[in-house]
């Protein structure tokens, strides 16, 4: 088949392997996978899917959904406090990425991204025939917004930052957002902020003065609805206008946007998951920290990185997955001696944890 000339050097998305492929590998029985790689809520919104049960008998899942998805705007609108003409639902955050890319990247256009960051601003970009810029963070993974401003030129169209940032878990400061977009007028200035109830700082109001401005975020991490992919887009009316033009139609199917509904009433139970999460982050950081070999970092969000000081991080990776411990092997371009973990139930950070310590002592 002729295929695209793209496909001779692209790299794809790294998919996380399955865990019947991680059993099938090592030997271990599946049930005894702890996934803390997936940067995923580990706390299952059953209360959410038994209101969903009841629901389902009178969906109309033999017609497509409202292409305009009212309802769940209105949701999102209360929730987000912004005006419903401001957002776009969307099929998971990357699906908001593909919109965003597609209304502004022709071939041959320039993606600025803060590296290293979500891989997906990467793929996408360059899938619709973009060129990434990367700029490099500085040594404590703070944005250098001084480099970023400098790489624009004519070719440039968007910038992708992250906040907080996947995989170095820190927030982008205000002051450098102003910057940015006070000087890169013409240009898209995205912020992805699917990490945003774990820090709760958001950029959402800027979108009112800076008609370049647009927030991605997704219901897949704090809200614990993964499976479901949605996700949205928060922009100015105008921007909003144009990536409508883009956005596919009928991409959220009726049972998952039924179910965002009812997430999205009922906020507190999100929240009260957020605040167990936040209080488990800081106890495996401090544990992590008193571990020789180990470099823990802060961060604002659900995982932790932490730096390998001494050994294989590729080694150590594997014999985690040995014991059953999935935790992410990040680009070693960028991140060659780190490692992400995501924070997960307290049991199962005890046994990460515990195992950690004892593959470094006897094993490393």
């Amino acid at each position: 088949m002729r295929v695209r000339e793209l496909f001779n050097y692209f790299k794809p998305y790294g998919f996380e392997i399955p865990n019947w492929k991680i059993a099938e590998e090592y030997g271990l029985d599946p049930r005894e996978i702890i996934r803390m790689d997936l940067n995923t809520s580990p706390y299952l919104p059953q209360k959410w899917l038994k209101n969903l049960e009841s629901k389902i008998p009178t969906l109309k899942i033999n017609q497509y959904p409202d292409a305009t998805y009212r309802d769940l705007v209105e949701e999102i609108s209360s929730y987000a406090r912004v005006k419903a003409e401001k957002i776009i639902p969307t099929n998971g955050g990357d699906e908001a990425i593909d919109i965003i890319v597609k209304a502004f990247i022709d071939s041959g256009c320039e993606a600025i991204l803060s590296s290293p960051t979500y891989d997906y601003f990467r793929v996408s970009v360059e899938l619709q025939g973009g060129r990434i810029i990367n700029i490099q963070r500085r040594e404590n993974f703070a944005d250098n917004v001084e480099a970023i401003l400098s790489a624009i030129n004519d070719r440039t169209r968007v910038i992708f930052l992250c906040s907080p940032n996947n995989p170095t878990g820190n927030s982008i400061q205000y002051n450098d957002v102003l910057n940015i977009l006070d000087k890169a007028l013409d240009i898209a200035v995205v912020i992805d902020e699917a990490y945003y109830e774990y820090c709760g700082k958001t950029f959402i109001e800027l979108t009112e003065t800076y008609d370049n401005l647009i927030i991605v975020r997704t219901l897949s991490k704090a809200f614990g609805l993964a499976g479901a992919r949605v996700g949205y887009i928060v922009a100015s009316r105008e921007a909003a206008k144009l990536l409508n033009k883009v956005r596919p139609p009928n991409s959220l199917n009726l049972i998952a946007i039924e179910l965002a509904k009812i997430a999205l009433r009922d906020y507190e139970t999100a929240l009260k998951n957020v605040r167990k999460t936040i209080k488990e982050r800081e106890r495996v950081r401090e544990l992590l920290s008193t571990i020789p070999k180990i470099k823990a970092y802060p961060s604002e969000a659900n995982f932790i990185l932490f730096q390998l000081l001494e050994g294989d991080t590729k080694l150590l990776h594997r014999k985690l997955m040995e014991k059953g411990i999935v935790i992410r092997y990040l680009d070693p371009s960028w991140l060659q001696s780190y490692l992400r973990v995501t924070i997960s139930l307290p049991e199962h950070n005890n046994r990460f944890l515990k195992t950690l310590e004892r593959i470094l002592k006897e094993e490393m």
